[in-house]
């Protein structure tokens, strides 16, 4: 390869890199320009919504303010700002090391957000069991906090599962005792609730006293779907439950020799007032 070729090489792969960089820098310019634009709309937008909020501040500066939280949480600080307004980057910054799970739940909930985000212990929660812990937490208020400390990751999916008055009821019935009763099944039930909601809740509601006994509740958790759909009667379960073991206490209680011999003795005193009987009969 002669000199000339490789200088005709070298050329040739200068200019592609200097027009792949022209190409790159002039995407880069245009994502900028597209930030830049939405972060104008979003500044007008909350200028208008939150005035009160932001009334001394003007345009360009909130537009400023806009564009730095883009960079600092991306297309979700956009989404949470026009939620909440400006005060979303205070409260996501203030946040410290959860400022972009804060960010997060504020771009998705809005204001309902408001009472986790800034909260050590709620954060905590939500970073520990993820987002089922904070549709949880949104969906039930006050009444999920210690229910996912306590049971963990299955209390959240069930809890954020469920409506608000399936949630207290789930309260209730811890208070109650029946899930630490259940042992080591309750992470089964809370899988149950989770995976049928409303509809799986209100069965367990309803049949709760019949669900307090071991042995129905270990039938209903290895099949819940035909307890659930009707298809199965678990009243049927239940007194099953209840009849088999006093039938089994009964039965290893009794003394069945006595029983036997009290059997014999009976027949055979049956057999000698028949012998007796028919005598007296014939000499009559």
């Amino acid at each position: 390869m002669t000199f000339e070729n490789i200088s005709i090489k070298t050329s040739v792969l200068h200019f592609v890199f200097v027009v792949g960089m022209i190409v790159n820098l002039d995407s880069l310019r245009c994502e900028a320009q597209g930030k830049a634009a939405a972060a104008r709309e979003v500044a007008e937008y909350v200028m208008k919504k939150f005035s009160k909020d932001i009334a001394e501040e003007s345009l360009e500066t909130i537009t400023k303010k806009i564009e730095g939280a883009v960079v600092k949480y991306g297309d979700e600080g956009l989404e949470a700002i026009r939620k909440i307004g400006p005060r979303a980057v205070q409260l996501a910054d203030e946040a410290g090391e959860a400022g972009s799970a804060s960010v997060k739940l504020m771009a998705k909930y809005g204001e309902d957000s408001l009472w986790l985000v800034g909260k050590q212990s709620r954060m905590g929660i939500v970073a520990a069991h993820g987002d089922d812990a904070a549709t949880a937490l949104i969906r039930q208020g006050e009444i999920a906090e210690p229910l996912i400390k306590s049971l963990g990751s299955p209390a959240a999916k069930a809890l954020s599962n469920v409506s608000t008055q399936n949630g207290r009821r789930i309260a209730m019935m811890v208070d109650e005792g029946m899930i630490s009763k259940a042992g080591s099944r309750a992470e089964d039930l809370m899988n149950v609730i989770a995976k049928f909601g409303d509809k799986g809740m209100e069965f367990i509601w309803k049949n709760k006293a019949a669900l307090a006994i071991g042995t129905t509740l270990a039938a209903f958790l290895s099949d819940p779907q035909p307890f659930i759909d009707g298809t199965l009667d678990l009243s049927k379960v239940a007194a099953t439950s209840v009849v088999e073991p006093i039938a089994r206490e009964v039965a290893l209680k009794t003394n069945w020799t006595a029983v036997l011999m009290t059997m014999v003795v009976g027949s055979f005193g049956v057999y000698i007032l028949r012998k007796f009987w028919s005598r007296n009969s014939k000499s009559v």
